[in-house]
């Protein structure tokens, strides 16, 4: 990727405009792909409550402010989220002790296995779209990929990269 990195003053990109573009174009077949998986499994879970599986899956028994944070979103509308997976049993809450008022959200036995069934179809569907380039261009792309979300991780931190 030439050039400079990022925007300048003006909010310009500063960035090879064919590299950003390409970056955007990935990031909607990934989503695309999570939410077909998603979907096709029919696990009762919209794609947002899917993330929010993730974190905890991630994370193990975490209090829902930190979840929150971790999706980029607010407690509340990680309440809402919960409310339904709790519903459906793939998540349970727990209240905090001494504190009380912190909840703490942990997945059920049957919210790990939606989470390994929809990881499952995602990785198959990755699988099955890299068989079409040669085996030195799949290690290419991992290198690059692996470096620039390095990179990414290193500046940005955990700001809602669960997907």
């Amino acid at each position: 990727m030439g050039g400079e990195h990022g925007t300048d003053g003006a909010g310009e990109l500063t960035s090879a405009p064919e590299t950003v573009t390409s970056l955007l174009r990935m990031t909607r077949l990934l989503v695309g792909i999570a939410t077909e998986a998603v979907d096709e499994l029919d696990v009762g879970v919209s794609l947002p409550q899917f993330r929010l599986l993730l974190v905890l899956s991630e994370l193990g028994p975490t209090p829902s402010a930190r979840v929150a944070d971790q999706l980029g979103t607010a407690p509340s509308s990680v309440t809402r989220l919960a409310d339904h997976l709790e519903r459906v049993g793939y998540v349970v809450r727990r209240r905090e002790r001494p504190n009380r008022s912190v909840v703490r959200l942990e997945l059920t036995t049957t919210g790990s296995e939606v989470v390994e069934r929809v990881g499952r179809r995602r990785a198959a569907e990755l699988d099955r779209l890299l068989t079409a380039l040669p085996p030195h261009e799949q290690a290419q792309l991992a290198e690059l990929v692996t470096r620039f979300c390095d990179r990414a991780e290193h500046e940005r931190g955990d700001h809602g990269s669960v997907l």
